[in-house]
């Protein structure tokens, strides 16, 4: 896995919208390469909005929507169409204004759905296994879009909690959790990691303490990650296999140098 690379941008705004285009344009290639793209979202503030700004690009009419297929690499266990779910968060934003079959919507499933979240994730994970290529458990996402946290979370994989040193598991339910909502689904590391591009939003002065941590640990090998690394900033330790990107605005980079060649 190649080591992340780290681009800035003077604003938030700026950020969105560059990102938004380049969501787009990723999209394109990967369809002229693949019959069927699979891309996992992620929610917060930065994931709606770089949803919100996409549709409001040209490039949108001239993606094929029919052969993309989108998952969530977590979400909130509360009722379906509440504000706090990631899928509806994301529908309100775009989806929902997209000409997509509804079996290429793959939800997690919601607290009037399913007894406990435990029966949400194993739901969860016969869905990915559905679309797994042969021999495999799950899919490759041509795409990974993560927020992170001002503690260094992603998705629902928390510091100082077991779940981001989970290998076996494909989905978790998670309790308990450090940021309301308390109940949770969500992916483990290595399935998050079996994505050809991850990128990073990163927006904010509250970033720049994880960020930094995530910087320093970018030199490190994937297999040479450490339990501590890990257990302190759960995003240090999602890598793409094509590519890992971290895309910052300017809070959120403060004092820290960028490479030219990153740019």
């Amino acid at each position: 896995m190649p080591k992340p690379r780290f681009i800035s941008f003077p604003d938030q705004k700026t950020l969105a919208d560059e990102l938004a285009a380049h969501f787009l344009s990723a999209l394109q290639q990967d369809l002229s390469d693949n019959e069927l793209v699979h891309v996992s979202l992620t929610g917060g503030t930065m994931g709606s909005k770089i949803l919100e700004t996409a549709g409001e690009l040209r490039a949108l009419k001239d993606i094929d929507w029919s052969r993309v297929h989108f998952w969530w690499s977590d979400e909130r266990f509360v009722p379906t169409g509440h504000e706090d779910r990631n899928s509806q968060q994301a529908a309100d934003a775009l989806l929902a204004s997209l000409d997509i079959p509804a079996e290429n919507l793959h939800v997690i499933g919601a607290s009037d759905q399913f007894d406990t979240a435990e029966k949400a994730a194993e739901a969860y994970r016969q869905e990915l296994k559905k679309f797994a290529p042969t021999g495999a458990e799950y899919p490759t996402f041509g795409l990974s879009l993560l927020g992170m946290g001002p503690d260094g979370h992603i998705a629902s994989l928390f510091p100082h909690r077991p779940e981001i040193h989970e290998e076996m598991a494909i989905t978790l339910a998670v309790h308990d959790s450090p940021k309301p909502p308390p109940h949770r689904v969500t992916l483990t590391r290595p399935v998050i990691c079996n994505s050809q591009q991850i990128w990073f939003m990163v927006s904010g002065e509250d970033k720049n303490a994880p960020l930094t941590r995530v910087m320093q640990a970018s030199s490190v090998k994937d297999e040479e990650l450490s339990a501590d690394i890990l257990t302190e900033t759960p995003a240090a330790g999602a890598r793409g296999l094509e590519k890992t990107i971290i895309w910052a605005d300017a809070a959120a980079q403060g004092n820290l140098k960028f490479s030219a060649e990153a740019r």
